[in-house]
C-alpha cells in the first residue's frame, strides 16, 4: 500500500501502524508527535492505530533551543 510520510509517497506491507511508521523514518521515538490525516494520534495508540492505502502521515519532531 502507498502512503505519504512527511509529503513523501512510500510504499509499505499492510498491516503498518503508527508505530512502525516511527520506527522506519523517524532517526528518534522521543519527542515525537504523529499526526494522520490532520489528526493527533496520541503515543499510547500508535502500535494500535493501522495505516490504510493513501493516509498522509506527519512525523513532527520536538527541536530543542531558542
Amino acid at each position: 500500500m502507498k502512503i505519504k510520510v512527511n509529503n513523501t509517497v512510500v510504499e509499505v506491507d499492510a498491516p503498518f501502524t503508527v508505530e512502525d511508521v516511527v520506527r522506519q523514518y523517524s532517526d528518534v521515538e522521543v519527542g515525537v508527535a504523529v499526526a494522520v490525516n490532520g489528526s493527533l494520534v496520541r503515543r499510547p495508540q500508535w502500535s494500535g492505530h493501522s495505516l490504510i492505502d493513501g493516509d498522509d502521515v506527519v512525523i513532527i519532531k520536538a527541536a530543542y533551543g531558542g
